[in-house]
């Protein structure tokens, strides 16, 4: 799962339960070792959990578009897998969720904001990107998701395959929308009902 997915998991967990998730989960992938040893409040590592559980789930072998991905993509169908999810629920927000993306987008980047002082290096960087860019929302746009792509091809060891991405996409499309909306919401339900039961 990517930004915009763990976000939307983040908000119903934040809402319904009056816990501070959202900050965690967003930037889980910055935050490495045992959770007890990070530097954070308390009520913040709560979010790196769910980050990992979320992680758990949808590494699964059985993740809907794994079958899909695994002989063309092989150790990189995890970043493929993600970043489909992210551009199909930016693409079919309001009808999945009834909200206008870009509200929901404001109200994540707000919340973010607000942990500042914990930003990890690395993560700073990063999240001044998807702010400016509004990466979340823009998902959406094949041509930005293609730049996205790119952009990892050229971070990530032997990473080149990830810039067929998104000709890959356009190939199977109505099959890749309905298994990556389909697998978001098998993810949410298990991750929610995992660290509700174990917090």
């Amino acid at each position: 799962m990517n930004f915009l997915a763990h976000s939307l998991i983040s908000l119903e967990i934040d809402e319904r339960e009056n816990k501070k998730t959202l900050y965690g989960n967003f930037a889980g992938d910055f935050y490495k070792g045992l959770v007890d040893k990070i530097e954070l409040p308390e009520k913040l590592k709560e979010g790196i959990v769910l980050h990992r559980i979320i992680d758990g789930i949808s590494d699964r072998n059985e993740n809907f578009l794994n079958k899909l991905l695994m002989k063309k993509f092989g150790i990189f169908k995890g970043i493929v897998s993600d970043m489909y999810i992210d551009h199909f629920l930016a693409k079919n927000f309001d009808r999945l969720f009834n909200e206008n993306i870009n509200n929901i987008e404001n109200k994540i980047l707000y919340n973010i904001s607000e942990n500042q002082s914990f930003f990890p290096k690395k993560f700073a960087g990063t999240f001044k990107w998807i702010k400016s860019e509004n990466v979340m929302s823009s998902y959406k746009n094949i041509d930005f998701l293609e730049r996205a792509f790119y952009g990892i091809s050229q971070r990530v060891r032997k990473g080149e395959i990830l810039r067929l991405a998104v000709k890959e996409l356009e190939k199977n499309y109505s099959t890749f929308e309905e298994k990556s909306i389909k697998e978001f919401f098998y993810v949410k339900e298990k991750s929610i009902k995992n660290f509700l039961m174990n917090s």
